[in-house]
Parts: C-alpha cells; structure tokens; sequence
C-alpha cells in the first residue's frame, strides 16, 4: 500500500513539474516574439566628387565616384556592405620626371566596404544616420616611372591593396514609399598599404537615393 501511495505521490509531483516547465517555456516564447526586432532590406546608390587633401592640387584634381550598396536593416542600426568605384585625374605635365605625360591619367579605387550604420527610425519626413566602414582598396595608376620624383610614381600600373576607413553622415528625405533622396558628406582615408608611401586623405560631398524596404522584406518579423 506504501508502494502505491509513495508511486502516484511521486507520478502528482512529475506531472507538476512538466506543467510548470511548459508554462515556462510558453512564457519565455511569448516574450521573445516581443522581443522580435523587425528586419527589412535597405540598399541605395550614391556618386560623389571626391577631393584629396594632403596632395599638390597642380596634380590632383577633384575626381567622381560611384557606391552602390544594401544591408540588414533592423531599425536603429544597419550592417551593409558597399561596392564602389572611384576616378580621380592626375595631370601628368605637372608631374616631375614624368615618362611619356599626357594630359591626364585615371588614379583609380575600387572599393568593399562593409560597414555599420547609426540612424533615427522616427521621423517620417527625413532619415539622418552617420556610419563607420572598413574599406578594402585597390589602387591602379598608370606607370609614370619609378624615379620621377613623385609618391605616386611606379614602374607598373597592376593594381595594389590598401586598406582604409570612411565615415559619413548624411540624411535621407523622405520622396514617397520606400524611397528617400540621400544627401551627405563623408572623409575617407587609406593606409600605405602597398600603393602608397604616407597616408591619404579625401573628402566627398555626395548626392544618392536610398530604399528601405517593408518590415518584412526578409520574409519574417525579423529574429
């Protein structure tokens, strides 16, 4: 008799217990889906008159650029990765000891940028964010001869990495729907890498569109 009472005391507490655990785990499930950061797709283009700053304007000349990007958009933040293009003329008749001057030769950047944007969700008329990127470049240039006197002189024109960062700011005025007009300034810089022989700086006003998508563009509410 003990036997069979100690059995359904023991089965009554087991019984308890599970209840109390799937309370819980419903509990914790409806907090999280609470929880849940909405995530959408947002993505845009831009182009920009890049203008370097610690260079000879005689030879530098303010250039153009092209980024087209897109990311995971969950409300305050962005993660996005870019892919660009950037072409700034050198005239060659002010360099030094030039072999072969021309009137001008391309410098050209091409550029991955994955990055971290800050924005603020909340205002419906404008969308102002600042972000921070790594940029992975590669560098090319014409060869104008190894000995002419000029940090960007070479023997070769293959192109060359280094690495650098931009920050930017900027803000997006609302059009219609999903799409806004994107205004803003950024400062570059790139490393020595195996291109350069100091660092470089450049700053570039840009002018560009951004969309961001529906909450649900990722099929879900988000994670």
């Amino acid at each position: 008799m003990n036997l069979a009472n100690n059995s359904r005391r023991v089965r009554a507490r087991l019984a308890t217990i599970g209840i109390a655990l799937a309370l819980s785990f419903l509990t914790v499930s409806a907090s999280a889906q609470e929880r849940r950061v909405p995530l959408r797709f947002q993505g845009g283009v831009k182009v920009g008159v890049p203008i370097f700053l610690n260079v000879d304007h005689d030879i530098v000349k303010p250039g153009a650029s092209f980024q087209g990007w897109g990311g995971f958009d969950i409300g305050w933040f962005v993660v996005e990765f870019g892919l660009g293009l950037m072409w700034t003329p050198i005239d060659t008749r002010n360099v030094p000891g030039a072999l072969f001057p021309e009137r001008f030769e391309p410098l050209v950047r091409l550029a991955f940028s994955p990055g971290v944007r800050f924005q603020i969700p909340t205002i419906d008329a404008v969308l102002p964010y600042i972000t921070g990127a790594f940029d992975a470049n590669l560098w090319s240039l014409e060869a104008l001869g190894a000995g002419c006197g000029w940090y960007y002189c070479r023997d070769d024109s293959r192109g060359r990495f280094a690495p650098g960062f931009t920050g930017k700011a900027g803000v997006g005025i609302h059009l219609k729907n999903a799409m806004y007009l994107d205004v803003g300034f950024q400062y570059s810089m790139s490393g020595k890498g195996d291109f350069f022989n100091r660092m470089q700086w450049w700053a570039e006003p840009f002018i560009g569109f951004i969309y961001r998508g529906d909450a649900d563009r990722f099929g879900g509410t988000g994670y």
